[in-house]
């Protein structure tokens, strides 16, 4: 299933211009182009990208290192972002199980109900920066509940939890920071020793403390980078300055909206096989792990900058919790696979057909151009135009530079600045604007053209008016 929401998108062309700007900067990095603390974007608005931490940034540098500069990276990385996630909960879920005792049930449960949701295969295909902090949250979250749990080396899980808040910060921000008090919530609902769980608060919190500030010593650049995102991204959003979204209650409602999926899914199973409703009952796992999900999504409440994906790495805990909730249903379906050949066949048969149908989708959708992108790629990408890299090209009407974020798509893939100003090399020109193009300027790209005209200076001046 996971594969057929995702297969069919990721070979297509236009992904959401912000996902495509954070690849960029990815793959600048992999060319050597800018510095971990110095990210670079391009000349004209981001020759320094401190628009989020870099260490996203980084690890998706080394995918294009291994597996070139191709136009899909970006999306197979999400991909196996996603598994990653999967095998992340699977870990976290079956660790669980183990130490209150439960039944056997796979970690097939949670990871059906994670796919379900809408927002995991709409955010994973957008190489959003929150998809790989998911992996950071849930792991620093998993060794924080053995450093609560475990009577041996707790002390050691609790100091590796410091270090995963840390990479989560430097992955994300200040959101990373709260896997902190879940040796907390060990004690009030898993029965962790109170003692136990507040020296492993401390001790997460030292180690996340001195990784940071052996950061700034080593790294001067570090503080800077900080210090600006502190101010512009931090400050501003609490304030809601920056980007200003909906009401303060707007996060509950796309929560609510989105956990609705899984939970009718979990009721459609549940008359399937018959459950009755008093098998559906809270237990410790589950109330656990909802209030990891309400640690990691309450504060954003404090802004009205809000949108759905700010907490995409909480929905990991919540189905968690859900999927403990629900986990009679999980074992019942479990059984009936396991007993009735049949059934099992049938659900195998679907099962490759599933898996057949996202391949089938995926080459049939090939550089298929996602809805709203069309100017760029068939004017400019589609032709097969060349162009000479690091350069920079002037564009006008010079608001359409922004507007259109023509600066991300020439960036990634021509790894061309574009700027307002004029008299460079190369011209881009919306055809329904009132520009004129310059002397010893003539027409690169071929009709049909929908918007955009490119134009490249030529030695024996021609005068060319638009029209």
């Amino acid at each position: 299933m996971y594969f057929l929401f995702l297969g069919h998108k990721l070979m297509r062309l236009g992904i959401h211009a912000d996902g495509m700007e954070y690849a960029n900067v990815a793959r600048n990095l992999a060319n050597g182009v800018g510095t971990f603390w110095k990210p670079y974007h391009d000349d004209i608005f981001h020759p320094i990208f401190h628009e989020h931490p870099p260490l996203v940034f980084w690890i998706q540098s080394l995918f294009f290192k291994l597996f070139g500069e191709g136009p899909y990276i970006e999306n197979f990385y999400g991909l196996i972002v996603g598994l990653v996630i999967f095998s992340c909960m699977a870990l976290f879920w079956q660790r669980v199980r183990h130490d209150f005792q439960h039944s056997s049930l796979g970690s097939w449960w949670p990871i059906l109900l994670m796919v379900s949701l809408p927002i995991f295969s709409y955010i994973l295909q957008i190489n959003r920066l929150v998809n790989t902090f998911t992996i950071f949250a849930i792991i620093g979250s998993f060794f924080a509940y053995l450093s609560a749990t475990k009577d041996k080396l707790w002390i050691v899980f609790s100091l590796i939890t410091g270090v995963f808040i840390y990479l989560g910060f430097i992955a994300k921000g200040p959101v990373a920071l709260f896997p902190i008090v879940i040796p907390i919530m060990a004690w009030m609902v898993m029965k962790a020793r109170l003692s136990i769980s507040v020296i492993s608060t401390l001790f997460a919190t030292a180690s996340f403390a001195a990784a940071l500030l052996a950061t700034f010593y080593l790294y001067p650049d570090s503080v800077d980078f900080w210090r600006g995102f502190w101010r512009d991204q931090v400050m501003l959003s609490i304030m809601s300055k920056r980007a200003v979204g909906e009401t303060h209650w707007y996060l509950v409602e796309r929560w609510a909206a989105e956990m609705a999926v899984p939970v009718i899914i979990a009721v459609v199973f549940m008359a399937l096989t018959k459950i009755p409703f008093r098998q559906i009952h809270f237990n410790r796992p589950a109330l656990f792990f909802i209030l990891i999900g309400l640690s990691s999504s309450l504060p954003f409440l404090i802004s009205t900058r809000q949108h759905n994906r700010y907490i995409f790495h909480s929905y990991p805990f919540y189905i968690l919790g859900l999927a403990f909730l629900t986990e009679n249903i999980g074992i019942k379906i479990q059984t009936i696979l396991r007993e009735r050949r049949k059934i099992r066949n049938v659900t195998v048969m679907l099962t490759i057909v599933c898996f057949l149908a996202a391949l089938s989708s995926m080459v049939y959708r090939k550089d298929h151009i996602r809805k709203g992108r069309n100017e760029f790629y068939n004017d400019i990408y589609m032709k097969n135009i060349q162009l000479p890299e690091r350069i920079t090209i002037s564009a006008c009407p010079g608001a359409m530079i922004r507007e259109d974020w023509l600066f991300v798509d020439m960036q990634r893939f021509y790894k061309i600045s574009v700027t307002p100003k004029m008299g460079n090399e190369y011209l881009i020109v919306d055809k329904n604007s009132e520009c004129i193009v310059q002397k010893g300027y003539q027409k690169v790209n071929h009709q049909p053209i929908m918007k955009y005209v490119l134009y490249k200076k030529i030695r024996s001046p021609i005068r060319q008016s638009f029209e």
